[in-house]
């Protein structure tokens, strides 16, 4: 439920609220404004789905995402409609799943 709510803040643009679902150590160190700035804005997602969990130890998963998403070509305006999986990295932190952000 984590995954799916951190990547419909997302589509929302609702960059706030995604950001809570960074792991308290990402928070420590990054702000919010930073966080932000991780995202280019060539990209619109449309809808997400999970593919599979697999848990790597109690305390550790890696989630498989199937992102859907419009694609801006900012030098030309063409649109393009693109599909891609990822892998996400959670950890379970004081009785909380939260998201690894990659640098």
């Amino acid at each position: 439920q984590r995954v799916t709510a951190k990547w419909d803040a997302l589509i929302k643009n609702d960059f706030a609220t995604a950001y809570t679902f960074t792991s308290p150590a990402y928070r420590h160190l990054h702000s919010l404004e930073y966080f932000k700035s991780r995202f280019g804005g060539t990209v619109k997602w449309r809808r997400v789905a999970v593919a599979h969990v697999d848990f790597i130890d109690k305390d550790a998963a890696t989630v498989g995402i199937n992102i859907h998403f419009v694609y801006y070509l900012k030098e030309t305006g063409e649109t393009f409609n693109m599909e891609n999986d990822v892998k996400e990295s959670w950890v379970h932190v004081n009785g909380q799943w939260w998201y690894v952000m990659k640098e």
